[in-house]
């Protein structure tokens, strides 16, 4: 039988799933790594350790039939950025989409029509994750450094690379960067020379489905791969979370809430919306992945968690509590932005706080405000969608937020929405694998991919919840936006805080 590695290259993890070709799981994997974040907005990682950590993962799940394993394919974070020399070292760490350093040349963009020009150009939303951003800054802060690069690529590329000797990246990647035109879905000259860059620094551009090459013998022999594996660009781990719970179009949403969280749809023409509120990233001249990535998913339910009850207790314990308050909890609001925020908001210096705090709340009304302040968050990071693409037939819900019936309930209450719990755990290596179906020409179109994709429970709106919370969210807006006007002044105590105490 021949099997398919689909591996995901996340933020703080890479996990590989090896399937059959049945597409039926036959082992699993993982490996952790650190982000390196020991000053103020920087949020990095070594490309060595991933690298080593793929390897890892690749080498556990090879023991289960390498002789079969036909091919290596990809789902990756997005938006990170490593700078290579002429011999195709490593210069920099990966500055990942957690950076923040390149802040103030973000605000300077929108003081300017350059964040307008590029939001217009490549679909990019004006904030520091994106690339273009990063390198302006990295000419500024470190230009001997910046001159001494190459190439500039991104995580995915770079383990491709090391295993191919190729440097390529998809059409998804790409469209991360800011640099990659909406239109012509080449490298944009314009944004190239705003960061000061040429076309030859960057990868060459391939569908998702592309065969990059096999696998070097060298690490062949040492990962227990045949020589004629097969390694697929595969794609970002945006648009692989999202045809991954099937949403092939724009009848359907897919969430996917894991450390982060974002809200996606495949729309089939090119969005460009008026107050920047979501992205647009080609896949190819037919589908574009538009939706709002959300910096502060399940790692503030963790803070809230360890927050109220300790760091011994789990996440069962907590939302055992949460589900005591009732809905609303008493008119308690929580604002979840504890590390900046992309969608909605699209503010790096907000955040959070609970407002409407009073002596009748105690721990079950905050466990519970949590969960619906992120839900309230992800909420408005849809109304991009919905003024965009209109309203879906359901949600797709993915990740690690979603295993609980309780959460899942109350975003079908919050978006009052039937919800859909799908049965794959995986997403982004599950797309990945699907990738690889279609480049070895096992299944013929995207479409394809129904046949292996499944439901494992929907959740329908509980309608008198659904209009308190309907009450609520108007007011939760309206809030929010009192409260941005003074995220910048608090960003600048903190500061002045943090600077007097050392």
């Amino acid at each position: 039988m021949d099997y398919i590695l689909g591996i995901d290259i996340g933020t703080t993890a890479t996990k590989g799933i090896l399937y059959d070709e049945n597409a039926q799981v036959e082992g699993q994997a993982s490996k952790s790594y650190p982000l390196i974040q020991d000053q103020n907005g920087k949020a990095v990682e070594d490309p060595e350790v991933i690298f080593s950590a793929v390897q890892d993962v690749i080498f556990k799940l090879s023991q289960n039939g390498s002789k079969n394993i036909k091919a290596i394919s990809w789902s990756a974070q997005m938006h990170s950025l490593i700078g290579l020399d002429k011999n195709k070292q490593l210069l920099t760490n990966s500055i990942t989409w957690a950076d923040n350093r390149s802040q103030k040349v973000v605000q300077e963009a929108k003081n300017s029509n350059l964040a307008d020009q590029v939001y217009s150009q490549t679909g990019m939303p004006p904030h520091a994750m994106a690339p273009i951003y990063k390198l302006m800054w990295l000419k500024n802060e470190h230009p001997q450094l910046f001159e001494q690069a190459n190439y500039w690529i991104g995580i995915k590329e770079y383990v491709v690379y090391r295993l191919t000797n190729k440097l390529m990246t998809d059409t998804t990647m790409a469209a991360g960067t800011g640099l990659f035109n909406l239109k012509t879905q080449q490298w944009d000259s314009d944004m190239l020379e705003k960061a000061e860059i040429k076309k030859k620094q960057l990868p060459e551009v391939a569908a998702p489905t592309m065969i990059v090459g096999n696998v070097l013998p060298y690490y062949a022999q040492k990962l227990g791969l045949q020589t004629d594996t097969k390694v697929i660009l595969g794609a970002s781990d945006g648009y692989s979370s999202t045809i991954g719970v099937n949403v092939l179009n724009n009848e359907n949403f897919a969430i996917n809430v894991g450390t982060s969280a974002a809200i996606r749809v495949i729309a089939p023409y090119l969005i460009k919306d008026a107050y920047k509120r979501v992205f647009c990233y080609p896949v190819d001249h037919t589908h574009y992945l538009v939706g709002g990535p959300i910096n502060n998913g399940g790692i503030v339910l963790q803070w809230a968690k360890n927050a109220l009850l300790g760091s011994d207790a789990t996440f069962e314990d907590y939302l055992t509590l949460a589900a005591v308050a009732s809905v609303g909890s008493k008119g308690l609001l929580f604002y979840p932005y504890l590390g900046g925020e992309r969608a909605p908001i699209w503010n790096s210096e907000a955040s959070g706080s609970f407002v409407g705090l009073t002596r009748q709340h105690q721990k079950a009304e905050l466990a519970r405000a949590v969960i619906e302040g992120l839900i309230l968050n992800m909420k408005m990071a849809a109304e991009g969608l919905l003024d965009n693409v209109g309203k879906p037939r359901c949600l797709k819900l993915t990740g690690g937020f979603t295993k609980s019936n309780f959460i899942c309930q109350l975003i079908a209450d919050i978006f009052n929405l039937p919800t859909v719990k799908v049965k794959q755990k995986q997403s982004g290596a599950f797309a990945a694998m699907f990738l690889a179906r279609q480049a070895l020409g096992k299944s013929e179109t995207l479409n394809d991919i129904k046949d292996f994709a499944g439901d494992e429970k929907i959740y329908f709106p509980n309608e008198i919840n659904a209009l308190k919370y309907q009450k609520i969210f108007t007011l939760y807006k309206q809030i929010e936006h009192d409260l941005e006007k003074n995220y910048h002044a608090l960003a600048r105590l903190k500061n002045e805080l943090s600077d007097s105490i050392q």
